[in-house]
């Protein structure tokens, strides 16, 4: 099972309506084990991440907290050969680990961006 970022959008009554992902875009954000084991780690914690961690309890993102959200992820890129080799599997490189992370960071990253330029939150299921 896969983690996915979505964008959704808050409706008047408070519930919120999922968008549809483009077909050009990504949507991936890692293996279900990285809700605890990459994006919920003590590594990632290290580097001052916040809402990465929270994924172990929670997945949504709310429309007012994307720009704080966007630049935890430059954090994370920042700080992204230490994650991977904090959090790195044994059947990986921590380079092929640091690609892999990046690449899902991307994703999650654009996403987000999606999701600001049209006011809506971003949900990490």
């Amino acid at each position: 099972m896969s983690l996915t970022a979505e964008v959704f959008l808050v409706r008047e009554d408070g519930d919120i309506d999922v968008l549809d992902t483009p077909e050009d875009a990504c949507d991936l954000a890692g293996p279900e084990s990285w809700r605890t084991k990459v994006w919920g780690s003590r590594a990632i914690r290290r580097l001052g991440a916040r809402f990465f961690p929270a994924l172990v309890r929670g997945d949504v993102i709310a429309p007012d907290g994307i720009p704080a959200f966007l630049d935890e992820c430059a954090l994370v890129r920042a700080g992204l050969r230490e994650l991977a080799e904090r959090t790195c599997p044994p059947d990986r490189t921590v380079d092929q680990h640091a690609g892999h992370i990046g690449s899902r960071l991307a994703c999650v990253e654009a996403t987000a961006l999606r999701a600001a330029g049209i006011g809506g939150g971003l949900l990490i299921w």
